[in-house]
């Protein structure tokens, strides 16, 4: 079953769309291989789309980001490429397609500093 998610992290901010090609045996084989502690399962309560989502989007975003690649479709074919075991990532064109990115981008950083009393 298709599904959209949006994840917030403290690094990045992501939200993808998965086909139905991307079944439940894909996501627990792939978490199985990638996190076989399981933290991620336990950090998102159990629910396989959010840990799947999220071991996705943080490849992504390392592609994105760390290699300083500007435009999704190339974040996507260089994905395609390194990370062949994955579901193929969206580029114009394809049909069999398991991942699209509708958005990725580094968190949005701010502080707050407390403001002396004035007298």
């Amino acid at each position: 079953m298709p599904f959209t998610i949006k994840l917030n992290t403290e690094r990045y901010t992501a939200h993808l769309a998965f086909s139905s090609l991307v079944t439940n045996a894909i996501m627990l084989s792939l978490l199985a291989k990638k996190d076989p502690q399981g933290e991620l399962i336990n950090k998102c309560d159990g629910n396989i789309k959010a840990a799947f989502a999220t071991l996705a989007a943080d490849k992504l975003f390392s592609i994105h980001h760390v290699h300083e690649v500007n435009s999704h479709a190339h974040t996507a074919r260089r994905f395609n490429t390194i990370y062949r075991e994955f579901p193929l990532i969206y580029t114009e064109g394809m049909k069999d397609w398991g991942i699209k990115i509708i958005g990725i981008g580094k968190a949005p950083h701010f502080e707050i500093e407390a403001l002396e009393e004035s007298a």
